[in-house]
């Protein structure tokens, strides 16, 4: 009878004992998973912070780079309109401007001519007289030329010539607009040495630039008509026997 007791004891002991490895086991398996599973999505928010990073550094690398101030492109549209004063007035008393059309204008790039100058400490009004005194001293045939044209009405404005340039902010370009010919009775303009790119008293870049050469109109020359007297002229004294021969030849 003790036996039976003792083994069915020794029995119930090494259920409980397999049953209590069971559960350890079990619960450090839990423990394992949920550790890797931790793991696993630390390193999947890793790769993915990682990857968001390229990503975004390549959408910025691909943007094009802003242009800088100094090297901007201008464009510029040069509107030369020839006027000349009228002896009409206007609503507020002042002389009528017209414009001229017909007249002949040719643009030259003198830009490597300015680039020899030493223009240090001038005003842009000095670096025009002192170029425009050395471009006069040479011919077409020395210069470039860009453009040429006659004056036309555009937009319902008369004598216009445009022509447009584009050039660097931070770089000056010269041209030499000469008026070639002009319609009859009506003189040329003085040649005009401009300056590129033109800015407004903001130091902002026009877009359009507007040019007003003066002319003077003259009036025509009247035409002055000579009689010339034909025949053999006579002296007093054959005057005087015509007269009388003719007197009594009558009678």
């Amino acid at each position: 009878m003790r036996n039976r007791k003792w083994l069915f004891v020794c029995a119930a002991a090494l259920f409980s004992f397999t049953a209590y490895t069971q559960l350890t086991f079990a619960d450090r398996q839990e423990s394992t998973d949920s550790t890797e599973q931790t793991i696993q999505t630390s390193d999947s928010s890793t790769i993915q912070s990682s990857d968001e990073t390229v990503d975004s550094s390549t959408v910025d690398s691909s943007e094009e780079p802003k242009i800088a101030e100094d090297d901007q492109i201008v464009k510029q549209t040069i509107h030369v309109q020839k006027i000349i004063s009228s002896e009409q007035l206007d609503n507020q008393g002042h002389e009528k401007q017209e414009g001229v059309n017909g007249a002949k204008f040719s643009v030259y790039d003198v830009s490597d001519i300015l680039q020899k100058m030493d223009v240090k400490d001038l005003t842009t009004d000095q670096i025009e007289s002192q170029l425009k005194d050395r471009v006069k001293k040479l011919s077409s045939d020395q210069l470039k030329l860009v453009s040429n044209g006659e004056t036309k009405t555009i937009d319902q404005q008369t004598g216009v010539f445009e022509f447009s340039v584009e050039v660097q902010a931070n770089q000056k370009q010269a041209y030499y607009i000469v008026n070639e010919s002009s319609p009859e009775n009506i003189s040329n303009s003085e040649d005009i040495l401009l300056l590129t790119p033109v800015s407004d008293k903001n130091g902002e870049f026009l877009k359009d630039v507007w040019i007003y050469p003066k002319s003077e109109a003259s009036q025509p020359k009247e035409e002055v008509k000579k009689i010339v007297s034909t025949g053999v002229k006579k002296n007093f004294f054959e005057n005087c026997w015509y007269f009388v021969t003719h007197l009594f030849s009558r009678d």
